[in-house]
């Protein structure tokens, strides 16, 4: 843990974490610092992390989440530093824990998750095949390996063409196994990164949303005025029971109309920063390559003449 950030991680988790926790938090890492996130979250309780990279000379973090780093009875800044401290150099626990990491890069995003080893290293002939069914089975076993390789990478491909079309940003739910203090920290360990995460918990947003992670914000508001819809009566607004519900249904439409462009625009706002970084990296990365190669040819190009008037010269250079 960097003891520089922790005092302001907690101060927001115990004095301000409510304040902030209707909309995501921008945070720009220094290289090889990190900042975290914490919450208290009940057993059996649904809580989502998200994650998105908005800009850096790479957009590449370590995250990790983990808890309870301290017990749920934890009430002050200095009672919730002390447990993390005997949690995190003393190996102390709170109850059974949840440890999550992974290394993200939203650039040439790499995905880590799942991946399919494809050996396609046959064994020879085994005891009591003939040379016919052994070389039947190797080519079997190796149209499988090369087919789990394919779809491995068709699958890697979808993954990096939804990041780079919808912006999405990355998002993990999890269940809590025991009541306790959370965390989530990033990490920035090639480069500075300005980053942009979220901690949404089931208990404030309401439950999971149709892709299993928990309500945003703008789906808990839609949610809310759709409750409010419900409860208004034809009688209170002095309308007729048939103009009333058409009315309703209307506003639910046109709300939920509104939402989903609100996300959409969230979504290319991210794709278009990724694209603009991406060209950026690009851009230096020539820009560097041309660079280096006309160094190249400058040099190959000096020792040529060098050559050629030490061989006008009379000068052994060429073996004569």
């Amino acid at each position: 843990m960097i003891a520089s950030i922790l005092p302001v991680a907690v101060a927001i988790a115990l004095g301000f974490f409510e304040s902030i926790a209707a909309l995501p938090v921008q945070f720009v890492i220094n290289e090889g610092t990190e900042e975290c996130l914490y919450d208290q979250v009940k057993k059996d309780e649904f809580f989502t992390l998200t994650a998105f990279i908005l800009g850096g000379d790479t957009l590449k973090a370590h995250i990790h989440c983990e808890g309870p780093v301290a017990p749920d009875s934890v009430e002050t800044a200095a009672a919730l530093q002390e447990a993390e401290e005997k949690y995190d150099k003393h190996g102390e626990e709170y109850g059974e824990k949840i440890q999550y990491v992974l290394d993200t890069d939203f650039e040439s995003l790499n995905i880590n998750e799942g991946e399919v080893e494809d050996d396609l290293s046959i064994p020879g002939v085994k005891e009591g095949e003939t040379h016919e069914e052994s070389r039947a089975r190797r080519s079997a076993e190796r149209r499988g390996a090369l087919e789990r390789r394919q779809k491995e990478e068709k699958n890697k491909e979808q993954q990096k063409n939804k990041i780079r079309e919808e912006g999405s940003p990355l998002e993990k739910t999890f269940m809590a196994k025991s009541n306790g203090w959370y965390r989530m920290c990033i990490e920035a360990k090639h480069s500075t990164i300005n980053i942009e995460v979220d901690f949404r918990k089931s208990s404030e947003y309401g439950g999971l949303n149709e892709k299993g992670h928990v309500l945003t914000l703008e789906e808990k508001a839609v949610e809310d005025e759709e409750e409010n819809l419900e409860a208004d009566t034809a009688a209170e607004e002095g309308i007729s029971d048939e103009d009333f519900k058409t009315a309703r249904d209307k506003l639910k439409t046109l709300r939920r109309l509104l939402a989903d462009i609100q996300s959409k625009q969230t979504m290319e706002r991210h794709r278009l920063m990724i694209h603009s970084a991406t060209n950026e990296h690009s851009h230096s990365r020539m820009v560097l390559a041309s660079l280096l190669e006309t160094v190249l040819f400058m040099l190959v190009t000096g020792f040529q003449v060098f050559t050629i008037r030490r061989w006008f010269k009379g000068a052994p250079v060429l073996g004569r």
